[in-house]
């Protein structure tokens, strides 16, 4: 009778059989108290064989769990790969379309974002800006401290204090143009009310003169009568 290639499975005591689980290793059948359970194919492996390349598990897409992006060869820039697609085809599309010296486009447009560290250059899907200067790191770079921060200036941006004296010095001047105004136009209406008087006074001075004048040649007039 041949011997089988594998190690069969030990039989296990009846009132152990709910404690820990076998490793679901063919060549191992380890009992494990603290087994690790595998999120691709969901067996259950020892400390050993819990890994995908050790106990290889069949289940696993390393396309889609072990991501990468690779740099092209010619203008070095990162491609990213998008899940599940093949790095290659991705590649292909970047020398058709995006690779700068391939297709002679300046190279200004990046087919994804990279971490501002010099030392990182890592793709960003999920960038983290920096409050203080405002550039884009990945997760291990996103502190001040981790990247070696340099805050923007804040010259162009007022303080909450500056801009209050800004708007209350433009208050100001708004209301000293508004009283300038004011004044202005009473002066002119007092103008305006001197120029009618005196208008009065003439015509009251010549409508007395034309009364005069009338008395005057009536009063001629009945002498000569007589």
């Amino acid at each position: 009778m041949a011997s089988s290639s594998l190690t069969p499975a030990p039989q296990r005591e009846e009132h152990m059989l709910h404690i820990g689980k076998q490793c679901a290793d063919p060549l191992c059948h380890l009992v494990d108290f603290l087994p690790f359970k595998c999120p691709h194919c969901n067996e259950s492996f020892c400390q050993e064989h819990y890994k995908v390349d050790a106990h290889k598990c069949t289940e696993y897409d390393e396309s889609k769990f072990n991501r990468v992006a690779p740099n092209c060869p010619f203008c070095f820039t990162p491609v990213a790969v998008p899940p599940g697609q093949d790095p290659n085809i991705r590649l292909e599309a970047h020398f058709e379309k995006e690779c700068s010296v391939l297709t002679g486009k300046d190279g200004k447009t990046k087919s994804a974002p990279t971490c501002a560290r010099a030392s990182c250059k890592k793709v960003l899907f999920s960038p983290i800006k920096c409050d203080s200067c405002h550039q884009q790191f990945c997760p291990s770079h996103r502190f001040p401290s981790d990247h070696t921060c340099k805050p923007t200036s804040s010259a162009s941006r007022p303080s909450p204090s500056q801009a209050a004296a800004s708007a209350a010095a433009r208050r100001q001047a708004a209301q000293a143009n508004i009283g300038k105004a004011t004044k202005s136009v009473n002066a002119q209406a007092n103008k305006a009310a001197a120029n009618v008087k005196n208008l009065n006074a003439k015509a009251g001075a010549a409508v007395a003169n034309a009364a005069q004048a009338a008395s005057a040649s009536t009063t001629k007039v009945l002498k000569t009568d007589r």
